[in-house]
């Protein structure tokens, strides 16, 4: 009986593990780069007609994905044992709500061509 029990603690630690290591996932946040590209290739790969994000959506103060007005949803996930991008340009900023409202983001934001106005609501 204590043979079954040790075999059984070993599968399930065994299932456990390559879950967490293949299929666990966390959100990523999106910096204001990944936010403009992946709303501008859904509009053109789903020819969507919105002129604008319908909302951003958030988990701990970040932004990790979007919902456009014609009802898409997109959220960046990452494996959880995958390591965070480091972020080497001055440029590339995540987008923070402490910092949204920053001139340096303003601009940054208009080169991309995806101004405050596309979006919505936060």
């Amino acid at each position: 009986m204590l043979e079954l029990l040790m075999w059984g603690s070993w599968i399930i630690l065994g299932v456990y593990s390559s879950w967490f290591f293949f299929k666990a996932k966390t959100f990523q946040p999106l910096t204001l780069e990944d936010l403009a590209l992946t709303w501008k290739l859904h509009k053109k790969q789903r020819e969507c007609k919105a002129s604008r994000i319908h909302s951003l959506l958030t988990k701990n103060d970040e932004v990790v994905g979007f919902r456009c007005d014609c009802g898409y949803e997109f959220l960046q996930k990452r494996l959880i044992t995958q390591k965070m991008p480091v972020y080497t340009h001055a440029n590339k900023v995540p987008l923070i709500f402490s910092k949204v409202s920053s001139p340096q983001l303003e601009t940054h934001t208009r080169a991309l061509g995806l101004q405050y106005s596309c979006i919505e609501r936060v």
